[in-house]
């Protein structure tokens, strides 16, 4: 009979089994070992010799204190009794019934057992001895069998592989999430919907390296510019949205850690980090805790945004009776704003459990260095701004014509064109869907040309108003549409949102997303140019910033 399992061992028994160790190991070691001193050592003990011999032999076969415990008489636990028949039945039940993706329930395989046993003339087992046969199985074979082998490796396979940076910018996670609030348009003060978040975190310091806002779902183009805002120096940034604040970090990430979503396979993404030496890695397919940095943040930020009106919660339970759109009282750019405060005044500041000193601090031990550890000095700047962006958005190839460049339909002319009509090979072009009136013309000197509307009359349009003025013609059977028609229907669509803004949350959502074109699509321009005019108009009233105004928030880890 084999020792009991420690689990089920008392106190009592324990200490016993300590008291008969010292007399049990003497005899065990005594080569001279006569009938005598057994019989001195059950005096000892207080039991008999049979019971000393017994103890010995133990003892022998295994010298550990668990061989001394007392024995407990009668059947152990989980120890069969049924029908080895029976038994059978029940096994192959649950291999063939039960483990499957159809998933049925333990009452079913209770009938399902009982009818087999039936069929074959045998006793019928209890649904307890049932359940207590399903439960001695593995859960993670379970839980593959039932539910997939995916969610079995995501509940219960070892997390290996964890990320490692050794000093800032050594790694960036990307990733991105909507915002748990409901932005409302800058003029109406109307809802119009949850806008999505671009966030990078460093992975060393856990900083936040940048982000992006949008009302635009993620693309090549929301990643670009959350790079950019994270290479490059935010004193301008802040300054433009009246937050008084430090944000230290900038400069070019060594690596970048993303997923597996499409926009970060985009051609526009690896060329520009192979021209500035950026390395990426993805997360290996169907591994979520790889990204644990980035979406913990996601989570100690989205814990952040609940505190603010019009925030829609992550569910039913929690939101309550509350209506997210009635409560809505931001537009996008105060969110923006918003999240700027919660980031640099509060986040970076507060104390991370994850590394046990605010971020900002990591940060700065992290380039200057602390005690005995050298830091990475100062990280690589970005040299031209202007060209950082513009080596990230989207790619295009056009051949040079005797009118310019076409793309989207549209035609583009600058003088220096004339220098490469009639080349064979098509050149790279690449543009911003925010602002379509300029694009970019990759010459082979390795310099960006502008190239500009041939029609100088044209008004900035973004690539989302240029697609749903094809699918409106195309919807009116036009079969061929050239420049002209497409320009007519985006005035006439723009006519129509503004007319109707104030009763068409749709109307409202298209009338922000040109407005936020038109002050911020150039990357040309410098931040202080760019920026929402309402935005630099902060109201100074109060002596106290946002940020400090702020309730402090759970990490989440």
């Amino acid at each position: 009979m084999s020792a009991p399992d420690l689990s089920d061992v008392g106190s009592r028994a324990w200490e016993e089994a300590r008291r008969c160790l010292p007399i049990i190991r003497r005899l065990a070691g005594d080569a001279a070992r006569t009938r005598a001193k057994i019989l001195r050592a059950a005096q000892e003990l207080g039991c008999g010799p049979t019971h000393v011999y017994a103890l010995l032999r133990r003892y022998n076969e295994d010298p550990r204190l668990t061989s001394l415990l007392p024995r407990v008489r009668g059947r152990r636990a989980g120890e069969a009794l049924l029908d080895p028949a029976v038994e059978a039945v029940i096994e192959a039940a649950i291999d063939e019934f039960y483990l499957t993706r159809q998933k049925p329930r333990l009452v079913h395989l209770a009938a399902e057992i009982r009818r087999r046993c039936a069929a074959g003339g045998l006793s019928l087992p209890s649904r307890k001895a049932i359940t207590a046969r399903v439960r001695v199985r593995k859960a993670g074979e379970v839980v593959a069998k039932r539910h997939g082998r995916k969610a079995a490796r995501d509940r219960y396979a070892p997390v290996a592989g964890a990320l490692v940076s050794d000093y800032p910018l050594a790694l960036v996670q990307i990733d991105h999430t909507l915002v748990d609030v409901i932005v409302v348009d800058s003029e109406t003060r109307a809802p119009i919907q949850r806008p999505w978040l671009t966030l990078a975190i460093d992975v060393h310091s856990r900083c936040v390296a940048g982000f992006h806002l949008s009302l635009e779902p993620p693309s090549a183009t929301s990643v670009a510019l959350c790079l950019t805002h994270a290479a490059l120096a935010k004193e301008s940034w802040l300054a433009g949205r009246g937050i008084a604040a430090d944000w230290p970090m900038h400069g070019i990430p060594e690596r970048l850690h993303l997923d597996n979503a499409r926009e970060f396979r985009s051609e526009a993404l690896k060329r520009g980090c192979e021209q500035y030496g950026i390395a990426i890695d993805y997360r290996p397919v169907r591994t979520p805790h790889y990204g644990g940095h980035v979406e913990r943040l996601i989570g100690t930020m989205m814990g952040k945004v609940r505190l603010l009106p019009g925030a829609t919660f992550s569910s039913i339970a929690e939101k309550g009776d509350l209506d997210p759109e009635r409560n809505a009282a931001m537009t996008l750019g105060e969110v923006e704003r918003w999240l700027g405060h919660a980031i640099a005044g509060v986040y970076h500041r507060e104390l991370h459990r994850g590394i046990d000193i605010p971020p900002i601090e990591s940060w700065r031990r992290g380039i200057a260095g602390h005690g005995e550890t050298f830091g990475r000095g100062e990280p690589i700047l970005v040299a031209d701004p202007r060209r950082f962006l513009i080596d990230f958005l989207p790619i295009e190839r056009r051949l040079v014509r005797r009118d310019g460049v076409r793309l989207h339909s549209i035609a583009y002319w600058a003088d220096v064109l004339s220098t490469w009509i009639g080349e064979p090979m098509p050149m790279i072009v690449r543009y911003d869907p925010r602002d379509l009136s300029r694009i970019y013309l990759l010459g082979p000197d390795g310099a960006y040309y502008d190239l500009a509307y041939r029609d100088l009359r044209r008004p900035p349009i973004s690539l989302w108003e240029h697609r749903l003025a094809l699918k409106r013609l195309r919807e009116e059977g036009r079969a061929l549409v050239d420049e002209a028609a497409i320009f007519d229907a985006i005035d006439a669509m723009r006519t129509i949102a503004d007319d109707a803004v104030r009763s068409s949350k749709k109307a409202r959502r298209r009338r922000e997303r040109r407005f936020r074109v038109i002050q911020g699509g150039r990357p040309d321009l410098p931040p202080a140019e760019a920026r929402d005019t309402e935005e630099v108009a902060s109201d100074r009233a109060d002596e106290l910033q946002p940020h400090e105004r702020m309730f402090p928030v759970e990490e989440w880890s």
